[in-house]
């Protein structure tokens, strides 16, 4: 009926709008799922950071790192995301080129954490970033970068571990070749630390910890562990032992006292013999390291007797230090003792005498000869009445470790026609005497051209030479290397940067074979030294690295020979 057509119509119509309405709905929440699959992603794929990485798309890498930089975390980038065998560090390393080693300097200073010994995933034998640089074929650039980042990560990883007691932790890294790091890295305080490992170990008066340290590194005669490295302690530098003994761990800092005098007589004695079996004078034992007087923190100064103004009456607030035979100076005074006795420009050969070291006064004084202790870093700090003084006081300990790392340096080409210095060490004594003209403060022997010789202070040298010292033997301002003496400053050649060894003044000698440790007894550290020192990669297990320094000692002696 017409009745019933309307009706169909009507029901039609009705029902049309329905459809495109529901295709619309679909269409519009499709990029709503799209988008909350986008989310669920790992955020290494979401901003794209992986990707970059991964197809060495370096200035893309950078512009996703920043851009992502409120979503990124240390922990995504210590992450590989699902279904993926290789993180970012993992992708960078595969490459190991320029662009990869540039870009891995920003992670790391935009991520200082990132984790260069994550494993990767979805492999048998959990692959590390540098296993997969090393596979890959690397530069050599990019390798020596990763090697110091891995053993500064090391470093802190010993550190971390030592601060919270891990103390099987911490031998499992002293134990790996592969991750020990070397002597002059465990010499140092990290940057942005204020203890290194030695002052943890000291918090906690391990005894192990300690032996274990001295066992695997106090095996050179020439470097040895630095027992008495202060902490990055702004207003009162500390070292081990007066961390332990602020700690109550009396025992412990008498052995760590005890082994610093060890480490001592160690070196008197390995300089007291040369390579030819005949004894020389022994050297007197390094002020530098010495131990300190007792007191550490200073006291207030009334009543007390200064040594230089010879005052008591001191005003309210006043500070006083004493040695260890209670010879007590004023905060006024001390200052200006410590001023006066660290000026390196005026009185550079008192400095070298006292190692750098501040004594009491009264040492000098012909009636008293005080035989105290030298004043302790922390006593100077706390006392001193301006900053500058203290920090001329650290000039002038550096001056005198120079001075000595200087003449530890030359006794190798004295005593090993000075193969035992490598090329780091001379350029570090370079860098100590070289001038803004690019001269030598420094002056050689005009007969067989040894030098660096440290004539500095005295144009006359007759006038001192073959005077006693206070801390025994003569001084001796002739060629340690030939004996040639003039008594005038104006005779002596300034030096040319250059070091003669012992035999350089024989001209017969010239292609005498030099002396070589065995490859097979090197540590891996030692290892590392001698191929870098070459310019060689100082990358690969200690399998590799043996192979490689045997190759250059091979290459060394055909050259020798023809």
């Amino acid at each position: 009926s017409i009745d019933t057509l309307h009706k169909n119509r009507n029901t039609q119509h009705s029902t049309r709008p329905t459809q495109p309405s529901s295709l619309l709905v679909i269409l519009f929440t499709m990029p709503k799922r799209k988008q909350q699959q986008q989310q669920q992603q790992h955020p290494l794929d979401a901003s794209g950071v992986l990707e970059a990485a991964k197809y060495g798309r370096w200035n893309e890498f950078r512009q996703q790192l920043a851009q992502s930089a409120d979503v990124l975390t240390v922990e995504h980038l210590n992450d590989i995301p699902p279904g993926r065998s290789f993180g970012v560090i993992h992708q960078i390393c595969y490459h190991g080129n320029d662009g990869a080693r540039q870009a891995l300097e920003h992670l790391l200073e935009e991520y200082p954490r990132v984790d260069l010994k994550l494993p990767a995933a979805h492999n048998d034998d959990d692959q590390t970033p540098r296993q997969v640089a090393q596979d890959e074929g690397a530069e050599p650039a990019f390798l020596d970068y990763l090697e110091q980042r891995l053993e500064l990560q090391t470093h802190h990883e010993l550190i971390n571990h030592a601060r919270d007691g891990q103390w099987t932790q911490v031998s499992d890294l002293l134990d790996n070749d592969d991750t020990r790091p070397s002597l002059t890295t465990l010499n140092t305080v990290p940057e942005g630390r204020i203890w290194g490992l030695l002052h943890q170990v000291a918090y906690w008066g391990h005894v192990a910890t300690l032996e274990h340290l001295c066992t695997l590194y106090d095996d050179d005669a020439n470097t040895v562990l630095n027992l008495e490295l202060e902490t990055r302690e702004d207003d009162a530098a500390q070292v081990p032992r007066d961390i332990a003994i602020g700690r109550g761990r009396h025992d412990f800092a008498t052995l760590l006292q005890n082994k610093i005098v060890q480490q001592q007589q160690q070196q008197q004695q390995n300089n007291t013999t040369n390579t030819t079996g005949e004894t020389e004078e022994p050297a007197p034992p390094s002020k530098v390291t010495a131990a300190s007087s007792a007191m550490k923190t200073p006291v207030p100064a009334a009543g007390k007797l200064c040594r230089i103004c010879y005052t008591q009456d001191h005003d309210e607030g006043t500070l006083a230090v004493a040695c260890d035979n209670d010879h007590y100076l004023c905060q006024e005074c001390f200052s200006g003792w410590v001023r006066s006795e660290s000026d390196i420009a005026h009185n550079p050969q008192n400095i070298l005498l006292n190692g750098g070291r501040i004594t009491c006064p009264c040492a000098k004084v012909a009636d008293i000869h005080c035989d105290s202790l030298a004043y302790a870093n922390k006593l100077i700090a706390l006392t001193v009445s301006d900053e500058e003084i203290y920090e001329q006081y650290l000039r002038a300990r550096d001056y005198v470790v120079g001075k000595e790392a200087v003449a530890g340096a030359l006794s190798k080409i004295q005593q090993h026609d000075g193969s035992n210095m490598n090329a780091v060490e001379q350029e570090s004594i370079r860098n100590l005497y070289k001038l803004d003209d690019g001269t030598y403060s420094a002056y050689m022997c005009a007969h067989c051209s040894f030098g660096p010789i440290d004539h500095g202070w005295c144009n006359n040298l007759q006038s001192h030479h073959g005077e006693q010292k206070a801390g025994g033997g003569n001084i001796n301002n002739a060629c340690p290397q030939c004996g040639w003496f003039a008594a005038s400053i104006a005779k002596w050649p300034k030096w040319d940067g250059q070091f003669q060894s012992s035999h350089n003044n024989n001209k017969n000698s010239t292609n005498k074979k030099l002396h070589k440790p065995a490859v097979a007894t090197m540590t891996v550290m030692e290892l590392k030294m001698a191929l870098k020192s070459r310019g060689a990669p100082s990358s690969g297990n200690k399998a590799t690295l043996q192979a490689r320094l045997q190759f250059f000692y091979d290459q060394e002696k055909t050259n020798l020979t023809s």
